[in-house]
Formats: C-alpha cells, structure tokens, sequence
C-alpha cells in the first residue's frame, strides 16, 4: 500500500473510461480534510489532457494506494 500527504488536488476527468487502462492511474482511499474517506483515481500524471483543475471547496489529507 502507498501512502502519500503532499499537495493533492482533485480535478474533474474529462473522460474517465480513458483512466482505466492508463498506466499511471490507480484506484486509491483518500481521507478529506473534514474526516471523511472516498474512493478516487490517482493520476501520477501531472500533464495529463484527460483532466483540468477547478476550484474546489473539498481538501484532500492523505491517499493509499489499491493494489
């Protein structure tokens, strides 16, 4: 399992079939800031055109990894 707390942020897939089969995507636990836990894409990506940033309300803490 991988654990990461750096500066996350979510963004919003453009088309998330595309991630499913992406090298550099994987399935991941993400714990919000506010105590709360969701399942989520963990694109390692940082240049990815499949997704674009936006102005979210929601922070995320810390991610693990699914194997």
């Amino acid at each position: 399992m991988y654990e990461e707390d750096t500066k996350l942020k979510i963004v919003r897939l453009l088309e998330p079939s595309l991630c499913y089969s992406c090298v550099f995507a994987k399935m991941a636990q993400v714990s919000m800031e506010d105590g709360s836990s969701r399942r989520m894409l963990h694109c390692k990506r940082l240049d990815c055109d499949n997704w674009q940033t936006e102005e979210v309300t929601e922070s995320p803490r810390t991610l693990s990894e699914e194997n």
